[in-house]
C-alpha cells in the first residue's frame, strides 16, 4: 500500500519542466536531511519530485563545492532543496537567506 497525497513540490516541478501537477506516492528512499526537514518532506513531497531532486543536489554539490562535512555547506544545500522543492521559508522565494548568511539578489527594473 503506497501513502499517497498531494505533493507541495510538483506544482515547481510542473513550472520547471511542463509536467502535469499529480498527486503522488509518498517518497520511497532514505532522506539524509534531518528533523524538522526530513518530516516535512516524508509528509509533503511524492518520490518523483524527491528523485528528481537528488540528482539536482548532485549538480548543485559540485557547482558550488560544497563540503558536506561543514555545518554551513548543510545549511546551503537545504536552502536549495526547500526552495527546489517548493518549501519556501524566508523570503517567499524558498532560499532562506538569513540562514545561509546571504543577502537576497536585489530587484532589477527593466
Amino acid at each position: 500500500m503506497t501513502n499517497e497525497f498531494d505533493c507541495r513540490a510538483c506544482p515547481a516541478r510542473a513550472a520547471r519542466s511542463g509536467a502535469e501537477v499529480t498527486t503522488g506516492a509518498a517518497i520511497s528512499s532514505p532522506v539524509p536531511f534531518g528533523s524538522p526537514l526530513r518530516d516535512e518532506l516524508l509528509g509533503a513531497v511524492c518520490d518523483t519530485c524527491w528523485q528528481e531532486w537528488l540528482q539536482m543536489q548532485i549538480k548543485i554539490i559540485n557547482e558550488l563545492a560544497l563540503n558536506l562535512g561543514d555545518a554551513r555547506s548543510h545549511d546551503i544545500l537545504e536552502a536549495h532543496a526547500r526552495d527546489f522543492l517548493g518549501l519556501a521559508e524566508g523570503d517567499g522565494t524558498g532560499t532562506d537567506y538569513a540562514k545561509i548568511g546571504e543577502q537576497p539578489p536585489e530587484e532589477t527594473e527593466h
